[in-house]
């Protein structure tokens, strides 16, 4: 028998996308802490820019092959909060 549908399960958008790219957040989120907790401290604060040019060419590369993902999974947040939704229409 098939699993019944509630009303709020209907107008729920989907989170399949997100869900693809969620392994992808959570290196990005990794990286993130990184830094803050290594690189913006002393004796690397120097080296900041250059560690940041180098992080940002890696997760370039490793992102590239999934930007359409990203994009929708994008959409797909948008989507699921309201007040991203009327800001959207808003700009319109």
């Amino acid at each position: 028998m098939p699993k019944e549908i509630t009303r709020r399960e209907a107008r729920a958008p989907a989170i399949d996308h997100y869900l693809e790219v969620r392994p992808l957040l959570r290196h990005v989120r990794i990286m993130e802490r990184f830094f803050d907790e290594v690189v913006d401290r002393e004796p690397f604060r120097v080296h900041y820019d250059a560690l940041m040019v180098a992080y940002e060419k890696i997760l370039a590369h490793e992102l590239a092959p999934h930007a359409f993902d990203l994009a929708l999974a994008l959409m797909q947040l948008e989507d699921a909060f309201p007040a991203i939704t009327r800001l959207r229409e808003e700009e319109r």
